[in-house]
């Protein structure tokens, strides 16, 4: 994990990826191979003489950049704080407290982390028919404080799918986030959300809710450094 310095203040952004200019961009990530820029999920707050600024937004610039951009209130950014995280790496936190300072590039280059299995079991009836797999989303509850703005929420990252078998069981590998840099101060406040999705057309039919055990967190799973057994998940309303 690799990381620079900042000030907090502003609200979050994702990845949908525009083609953009470097020129039109007030920060450059580069993206060094084999991972591609649309591999790369990031969340960032932007600070300024314009408080929040809610057009901010994220682009590919080529095949190996990055860009943040700062609509139509670029000129008033003085800051820039972000996570970026691909799946199975390490994550990456960028702080720039002057942008004007700055040379504003930084770098993401995957540092990868091992997976930890994780078996799980849900009761699938009511999709009978259906070719299903599970989503993992990872709900960044660090970020309050990494940003320094303790009620801030932003998008969960994608962690990835994994098919479910016709008896409702499922494996899914969980990189083994312990191994990661940030967990002794940041990365151990998270939790991992789950849904049950149509494997043909990708749309969630249900989020997947823990029944009992330590690692429950109001039905989604704390992230831990092992997922012992097999959890038991029930299917609740449409998402």
């Amino acid at each position: 994990m690799r990381s620079q310095r900042l000030l907090p203040a502003f609200l979050l952004s994702f990845l949908a990826l525009p083609a953009l200019a470097q020129s039109d961009s007030i920060f450059t990530i580069a993206v060094a191979p084999p991972t591609a820029p649309k591999d790369v999920q990031v969340r960032y707050i932007l600070d300024g003489s314009a408080g929040l600024q809610k057009s901010s937004s994220i682009g590919k610039i080529d095949d190996t950049h990055i860009g943040v951009r700062a609509g139509a209130n670029e000129s008033s950014v003085t800051s820039f704080k972000a996570i970026a995280y691909a799946p199975n790496c390490q994550f990456v936190t960028f702080s720039v407290d002057d942008l004007s300072a700055s040379e504003r590039q930084g770098q993401f280059q995957c540092q990868p982390l091992p997976t930890v299995p994780l078996q799980g079991r849900a009761d699938i009836s009511r999709f009978a028919g259906k070719d299903l797999q599970v989503e993992v989303l990872y709900v960044v509850n660090w970020a309050g404080r990494f940003f320094g703005i303790p009620a801030i929420a932003i998008s969960p990252f994608t962690l990835g799918k994994t098919h479910v078998g016709t008896d409702g069981t499922f494996t899914a590998e969980i990189p083994d986030f312990a191994s990661d840099p940030l967990w002794s101060s940041f990365s151990n406040n998270a939790r991992l959300v789950f849904y049950i999705a149509d494997a043909q057309t990708g749309a969630r039919l249900a989020q997947l809710r823990v029944i009992g055990g330590g690692l429950s967190r109001g039905g989604s799973l704390k992230v831990g450094t092992s997922y012992p057994g097999e959890i038991v998940f029930t299917a609740g309303s449409r998402p």
